[in-house]
């Protein structure tokens, strides 16, 4: 009996679970079911196409080959209900299209996030954007290019996480002047310890990007269109010229089906999942910005909100919604956050987190060169190590850097999902060219340097036997 596989969401964790289950099942009937009107496109390329780095938006929008896959892709649409026993969904196609019903053997949830937008007084004022879907950037595009024959120039962005911090980088780089407004004390805040958000800090503002930390958009003000923008904290408000605003205020998992249809959320409101991706309803899987997974550096729940962790939860959920027997065991939550100038990298727990959960820790901090210095396109990378202070097991890192940030992130990852310490990090067999590396790679230089603490924290104790 030909299985059939209904997918709801075509984001990174809904296009791997497609051929993760029709490389498991090659004669499954699948049917995605998602809400735009074009295939799919790469969302955190809009910073570069908002910047100019990318020359069209174009390039960042894809059609993809469902048909030669055999595989119904069903765009504009979405799925209004679920009748779990009966294991119908309800399918409506546009704004004016009429219902339809599909019957499905197994359903995934790829139903991703969406933009949070706090509730500030002005936020419905034209030029005031979100950035979450194409036509966000469409419409932030549109409104720089105004600014271009009017010679307006000043961008408020809200939000000073990764989106936040890549789209006033390259908007500065397209010569406007743009303020960051972080309620937080820190730039990426509950991602980077405190002492590592300064060095962000330091790198943006060389890029002329101003950064106001620790202080709330209390109001955008124009009449139909954003003018000024007031700001500031419990003893201080200021107000300063805005002629767009552009709120990177973080996504939250969209869990609006799941819950109407009874599937188990969990305490971050996203969906509960085991290992096989499965949720607490037989025959229904979940995967990507809506679920809630295994932190492996703690052991515990959490959000894992970008494409990384969803392609590989969308593998596992495909694979096992066509009859396959795969694990998804968890994540590190690696991420980077790039600009035109450096690269951040966040893998695992940073030393404030560790701090926060009460995990004895040893830090090593290193810049060091990538290459030798006598390479002509030689730059610094600093790296900031934990590792367990019992075991020297490695916990997570904080990387900042103009190249190899990325390689350095994978590393840590691997170790971390690895049961790894620093002690086996010193042992790995590195390739070594003057054109691309040092002899001694930075991450294997910050491991040393926890050795060498814990070699002494050794020592101290037994001396003192």
């Amino acid at each position: 009996m030909t299985k059939k596989i209904l997918i709801v969401g075509n984001g990174p964790a809904g296009m791997s679970a497609v051929g993760a289950a029709k490389l498991t099942d090659r004669k499954a009937e699948i049917t995605v079911v998602d809400k735009k009107k074009y295939d799919t496109f790469h969302p955190c390329a809009m910073p570069f196409v908002i910047g100019g780095y990318l020359q069209s938006i174009n390039l960042i929008i894809e059609d993809l080959n469902y048909g030669m896959m055999g595989v119904d892709l069903i765009g504009d649409a979405e799925v209004t209900n679920v009748d779990i026993k009966k294991k119908k969904a309800f399918v409506k196609e546009g704004a004016e299209g009429e219902e339809e019903v599909i019957d499905y053997d197994q359903l995934i949830l790829c139903t991703g996030s969406y933009a949070f937008i706090p509730p500030i007084p002005g936020k419905d004022l034209k030029n005031v954007f979100s950035l979450k879907w194409i036509e966000d950037a469409k419409a932030i595009l549109e409104a720089i290019k105004e600014a271009e024959e009017e010679i307006v120039q000043k961008v408020i962005v809200v939000g000073g996480s990764a989106i936040g911090i890549e789209v006033a980088s390259e908007l500065s780089h397209r010569g406007r002047d743009v303020t960051i407004i972080e309620m937080e004390p820190q730039l990426m805040p509950f991602k980077a310890s405190e002492n590592f958000a300064k060095e962000i800090k330091k790198e943006l503002i060389k890029t002329g990007v101003k950064v106001q930390e620790g202080m709330r958009l209390k109001e955008i003000i124009g009449e139909e269109k954003v003018r000024r923008v007031c700001y500031g904290h419990e003893r201080t408000e200021v107000t300063i010229d805005a002629d767009i605003v552009i709120l990177a205020t973080g996504v939250r998992p969209n869990v609006k089906l799941a819950e109407k249809i009874g599937v188990e959320l969990g305490k971050y409101h996203a969906i509960k999942v085991n290992e096989r991706m499965e949720t607490n309803i037989k025959g229904i899987y979940a995967a990507g910005d809506c679920v809630q997974v295994k932190n492996i550096a703690t052991g515990e729940d959490s959000l894992a909100l970008f494409a990384g962790p969803a392609v590989r939860q969308g593998r596992v959920a495909g694979m096992n919604a066509a009859g396959g027997s795969e694990k998804y065991l968890g994540t590190v939550n690696s991420a980077l956050v790039s600009s035109r100038t450096f690269f951040l990298g966040l893998v695992g727990l940073n030393a404030d987190q560790a701090k926060e959960m009460d995990i004895p820790y040893v830090k090593g901090k290193v810049t060091a060169p990538v290459k030798p210095h006598y390479m002509p396109t030689s730059s610094e990378i600093t790296i900031q190590l934990i590792a367990h202070e019992e075991d020297g097991k490695i916990l997570g890192a904080e990387i900042l850097g103009k190249e190899k940030v990325d390689a350095n992130v994978n590393y840590v990852a691997l170790a971390i999902q690895n049961d790894m310490t620093v002690y086996d990090l010193m042992d790995i067999d590195f390739c070594y060219a003057p054109a691309v590396s040092e002899t001694i790679y930075p991450i294997v230089i910050a491991a040393d340097a926890i050795i060498r603490r814990l070699e002494r924290k050794k020592a101290r104790a037994k001396k003192k036997k």
